[in-house]
């Protein structure tokens, strides 16, 4: 058993890196940190003891308590030496485990340390575990890891812990789990983990033994066939008259497969030179193989392999809508696109434009949040053309050389993507889709968007340079179309190159058309089911729509749809059913509590709530702007609002001081007020402008006494003046206020024409109130209209905003709301 030692109860702390020192070992500890030679002196001039303890992250400089490990070792400090360059070497006797508590920090950590209580367990057990650590080390040290001096000293070693400790010590182990054995005061329980960590040593080194002998092995082959190569090199070079013959037969091979491309003049001149330092080069040599691997790309480009053309308009028409439902505006774009093609071939074939003329076209960007169809549209259009498609993903692409290549002086270089998916096409003008070109990043390796400024330019991409090829390949043909999820972040020279096609966000009844047309037979086919074992009713999938997903596109309702598949084929695999219809009343029972509630309007018209209207990535949806007066001063803004959204309030609640006298609101109650403006669902961020109009009718309500009607939403921006100034995302916001039962949109009046976007049974069944002015806006929103602001009501307190009782909108997934 080990000797106790008395300590004391507060020590210095000395941190250590990548180390662990045991009780009864003497070691020698070198600090080079202010913190660790503090703690040495201090030690020093008190009881000569400190505590070692490791770092769990030892790239921390300046650890704190809460960076150390909670068990570390008391020692005694037997010396001390300071070196000439400042560092200190301390000579330490561990003397025991301890816990530490309590970290202090001033010059240096201390600490509060109790002793952990050893245990050695049964006899016969430890014993046992003993004999078997000791054969499994001398077993390892056999290996060579363990210098002779140390296997002497843990061999002489007669307490089993301490024996535990020495070989924990010596072996390269884990600081985790060297820290892990410190921890473990029970000697039998010690002893059982190091005898799993050995085992582990035990399998490294067979392994390691079985490597070595194939390395050597492989070695003496390599040697083996590298001097017959040389001899059949020596015999070949006699039988062709000292030329050497394999060489030449592939430099001849290569050009023959060049003068086949018929390439022009001077790039042609370019590659010659190539083959001709190929055929006088020894083919063993580095720059040989370089040189091989440029000469097979080049060969295998499609300098003039061109797939043919199909446009014909009206099939085009018909494989888009095959593929694809709505998307209305895209569908019109690509048909423009085939049909000007076209006019322009059909005059080039009468000589009156030229084949560059034929080829020239727009560069396409498709913008809209994910999961709206922009990179299959893309696939469509490919199919329509009957042309070959790449698509190229350039999301987190941060060098250069993704673009153009890397110059053939290093090793491993190679052309960069577009080459290569040109090469992978086989033909020189397929449709390459550029994916997500908003993410490109930009780093000390190159900035990758101004990489393409040229290959998106028809005017220049006709000479693109890729670094690897070295000489110029023609791109002109190459129908280019890229995809964005925020055109914003598109640098402005990029976008200026091309054509913005907007996809908005789906309305529910293109998700319906959507999933009974292409997603339910997809996931059908997936899962193994036929048509006739399951079927979904148009409620079920009107509920899975609006309940159990909230997005712009139809991705998230594919995996609901598929979700719902499984669960029916494993009904059906087990013999339970032999087909299923899926009920809107069963949803539950496959795909659990629906996990979105959309909103929907006020029970009854009410002081001081107004109904406002948001959009996100995933769609629209409206919101509520609550307003209360009470005693006090100032103005209190909540629900995780944004500064433009604050900029709304403050700018409503000046419009409503500078209109006091004529709405008829007790300025002396109003200097002595505090108003508070709550938005709900306060766990959303909510940023923007457009929240004016809902701000300065919620706020102008609570002041006056007069109630706000339910069945009214409102979306702008107002000004100090009360001017009503447009706003974006109108077809979204208005989808969202239809959802919630809205009747009544209040909406700017510069965004009339936007309600062309909207479908024209959804407009039928609203009524929308274009306004320029906020007293317009207050005309329609205020039950009475201008009217009752600016009839006198009688002296007395404003009547106050009370509490709703509408069901609060589960909102999750959409990330912040944006008025």
């Amino acid at each position: 058993m080990p000797t106790e030692h008395v300590l004391p109860k507060n020590v210095p702390v000395c941190p250590v890196r990548g180390s662990v020192i045991y009780p009864t070992m003497v070691q020698h500890i070198d600090a080079s940190r202010a913190i660790s030679i503090n703690a040495i002196e201090a030690a020093m001039q008190g009881e000569k003891v400190i505590l070692i303890v490791s770092q769990k992250d030892k790239d921390v400089d300046d650890p704190q308590g809460s960076d150390l490990y909670e068990i570390g070792t008391a020692c005694n400090v037997l010396r001390v030496r300071k070196n000439p360059d400042g560092t200190v070497q301390m000579l330490v006797s561990a003397v025991a485990r301890v816990r530490a508590s309590n970290y202090r920090r001033d010059e240096h950590l201390t600490a509060d340390i109790q002793p952990l209580p050893v245990q050695s367990g049964p006899t016969v057990e430890l014993q046992a575990l003993t004999r078997e650590l000791r054969e499994k080390f001398e077993s390892i040290a056999a290996g060579g890891k363990v210098s002779a001096e140390s296997v002497q000293t843990i061999q002489g070693k007669d307490d089993a812990g301490e024996m535990a400790d020495h070989i924990a010590f010596n072996l390269d182990f884990k600081l985790e789990d060297k820290q892990a054995l410190l921890e473990t005061a029970t000697v039998t329980e010690r002893i059982r983990r190091l005898l799993t960590l050995l085992d582990t040593e035990q399998e490294v080194q067979a392994v390691q033994a079985r490597i070595r002998a194939q390395v050597k092995e492989e070695i003496d082959k390599n040697q083996r066939e590298y001097y017959l190569r040389e001899q059949m090199k020596v015999i070949q070079k006699e039988l062709h008259g000292g030329e050497d013959g394999e060489d030449a037969d592939e430099a001849e091979a290569f050009r023959t497969k060049i003068e086949a491309l018929e390439l022009k003049p001077d790039v042609k001149k370019e590659i010659d030179r190539e083959v001709n330092r190929l055929a006088r080069m020894h083919p063993d040599a580095a720059e040989a193989s370089v040189i091989r691997t440029y000469l097979t790309w080049v060969t295998e480009l499609p300098w003039n392999a061109r797939s043919e053309d199909r446009l014909d308009v009206e099939e085009a028409a018909q494989v888009l809508d095959e593929d694809h439902y709505g998307l209305e505006k895209v569908k019109d774009r690509v048909l423009e696109f085939l049909a000007v093609r076209r006019l322009r071939k059909e005059r080039a074939d009468r000589g009156e434009l030229s084949a560059e003329d034929v080829n020239k076209g727009p560069i396409l960007v498709f913008t809209g949040p994910p999961g709206v169809g922009k990179t299959s549209i893309a696939q469509s259009i490919a199919r329509a053309l009957g042309r070959k498609y790449v698509r190229i993903a350039l999301g987190g692409a941060r060098d250069e050389s993704d673009i153009r290549g890397h110059r053939r002086t290093y090793i491993g270089a190679m052309p960069g993507r577009l080459i290569q998916g040109i090469r992978t096409a086989g033909t020189k003008n397929p449709v390459i889709l550029l994916d997500e070109v908003d993410k490109l990043g930009t780093s000390y390796q190159g900035d990758p968007s101004s990489a393409l400024l040229e290959v998106l330019d028809p005017a220049q991409n006709q000479h693109f340079t890729d670094h690897y090829l070295g000489v110029p390949f023609d791109l002109s043909e190459v129908m280019f179309i890229a995809t964005a999820n925020y055109p914003e972040q598109i640098p402005p020279a990029l976008m200026d190159r091309m054509e913005v096609i907007d996809f908005s966000s789906y309305i529910e009844q293109e998700k319906l058309e959507i999933a009974k047309r292409y997603l339910m037979p997809r996931q059908l086919t997936q899962n193994g089911l036929k048509a006739n074992q399951i079927s979904f009713t148009d409620a079920a999938l009107e509920k899975l729509i609006s309940y159990y997903t909230r997005e712009a596109g139809v991705r998230n309702l594919e995996r609901e749809i598929g979700t719902v598949a499984r669960k029916v084929a494993r009904r059906i695999a087990t013999g339970e059913v032999k087909r299923v219809k899926v009920t809107d009343k069963e949803l539950d029972r496959y795909l659990g509590q629906a996990r979105h509630t959309p909103e929907s309007e006020g029970k009854e018209d009410m002081v001081g709530v107004s109904t406002g209207m948001f959009y996100t990535p995933v769609g629209g949806d409206i919101l509520f702007v609550e307003t209360s007066i009470m005693p006090g001063k100032g103005l209190v803004l909540t629900g995780q609002l944004g500064d433009v959204m604050k900029e709304s309030a403050r700018a409503a609640l000046s419009y409503a001081k500078s209109h006091a006298e004529r709405f008829h609101i007790d300025k002396e109650r109003l200097d002595n007020s505090e108003i508070h403006v709550h938005v709900p669902a306060g766990a959303i961020p909510k940023e923007g402008p457009s929240a004016g109009g809902a701000m300065a009718t919620s706020l102008i309500s609570a002041l006056t006494g007069i109630p706000a009607r339910h069945d009214v939403a409102m979306t702008g921006e107002m000004t100090l003046t009360g001017r009503y100034l447009p706003i974006g995302g109108l077809k979204e916001k208005v989808l969202g206020a239809r959802r919630a039962g809205i009747k009544h949109v209040i909406m700017p009046k510069a965004n009339e024409p936007d309600l062309r976007d909207i479908p024209l049974h959804l407009r039928s069944s609203m009524r929308f109130h274009p306004c320029e002015t906020v007293d317009q806006v207050l005309d329609v929103a205020l039950v009475g209209g201008l009217k009752a602001l600016e009839t006198p009501r009688e002296a007395g307190v404003a009547v106050p905003a009370t509490t709703s009782k509408r069901k609060t909108s589960r909102r999750s997934g959409a990330g912040g709301a944006r008025a």
